[in-house]
């Protein structure tokens, strides 16, 4: 009896330890650019078809595909597309409440992409997911600030300085801001 115990306990260790080295064997295969974009592209719309983030087995399709964009990035550091997946990268790891790992996403894109064409879009969403996932105010400010700095003239530097305003502002005054906003007529 004690022998078919050991058996039963062995067997689904033998088989993750088997799954494991297939995993493994995988990533050691040389792989392609274009390949690898095929194989993140599949991966992209299986995700797509779930929605449902929450779920463990999408929860874990979606942490692969996460690994599969940093692995991309990391063989293709200068490819354009690239920039893209950093993005959809930091974007997938908010979605599964990653946030450190959505800002150093974020943070690659602006330092190695500073001319993707959403740079300015990027420093705003970093300062939003400071502000509203990580509630690290100091930081939102400052990023809203650099991007205020870089893109002076950019339709969002006026966003970022309204997020920095509000902000800036307790509670209450937030409060009084809505509401004189509300009572004043619509031009």
């Amino acid at each position: 009896m004690k022998r078919l115990a050991w058996i039963m306990l062995a067997i689904p260790l033998m088989v993750a330890c088997g799954e494991e080295v297939k995993e493994d064997k995988s990533k050691l295969e040389p792989q392609s650019a274009e390949a690898r974009q095929v194989e993140i592209t599949e991966m992209e719309n299986d995700l797509l078809a779930t929605k449902d983030l929450k779920s463990q087995p999408n929860r874990v399709k979606a942490d692969l595909l996460v690994k599969r964009y940093r692995d991309y990035v990391s063989m293709n550091p200068r490819d354009s597309i690239s920039a893209d997946y950093l993005f959809k990268a930091a974007d997938l790891s908010i979605g599964i409440g990653n946030f450190e790992a959505s800002i150093n996403f974020l943070t690659r894109l602006t330092e190695d992409f500073p001319k993707y064409d959403k740079i300015v879009e990027i420093w705003l969403f970093k300062g939003f997911v400071y502000e509203n996932y990580l509630n690290n105010h100091a930081e939102a400010v400052s990023t809203y600030e650099r991007l205020i700095e870089k893109f002076p003239n950019h339709r969002l530097a006026k966003d970022a300085q309204s997020a920095i305003d509000n902000l800036t502002l307790t509670e209450e005054e937030l409060m009084e801001k809505f509401k004189a906003m509300n009572a004043k007529p619509a031009s």
